[in-house]
């Protein structure tokens, strides 16, 4: 429940100390409970969270990017092309009416999410 609260964002090992387990043991329980290693679980988490606030927002990928979690760029990149098959600006360039190219507009999270003039 606090790694879904908190939208993936809330680190393993904390988990385990929070619930006064090892890591290894709470790797157990959720391949166990759930299917999938706690980190999967928190990546499958992040992402959905950062495609639904892109379905309102579509041109505040890093902004969003980083409010989601992910630390960089490439993090980033990793989870679209694996989780859902495309490039984070093909997936942006679906959600804006019209199509367009628009990754001249979209800021990357090392340059802080702000987009360039």
């Amino acid at each position: 429940a606090r790694l879904r609260a908190s939208g993936g964002r809330a680190r393993i090992g904390a988990l385990a100390a929070e619930l006064r387990c090892s890591r290894r043991h709470l790797h157990a329980l959720f391949v166990e409970q759930v299917g999938l290693a706690p980190k999967t679980v928190a990546r499958l988490l992040r992402f959905e969270q950062l495609r639904r606030a892109l379905d309102s927002d579509p041109l505040r990928l890093g902004d969003i990017a980083h409010e989601c979690g992910y630390c960089d760029q490439a993090h980033l990149n990793r989870d679209f092309r694996e989780l859902a098959g495309t490039t984070p600006t093909d997936f942006v360039n679906r959600l804006i009416p019209g199509g367009g190219v628009i990754g001249d507009q979209l800021p990357f999270l090392q340059d802080g999410g702000e987009r360039a003039a």
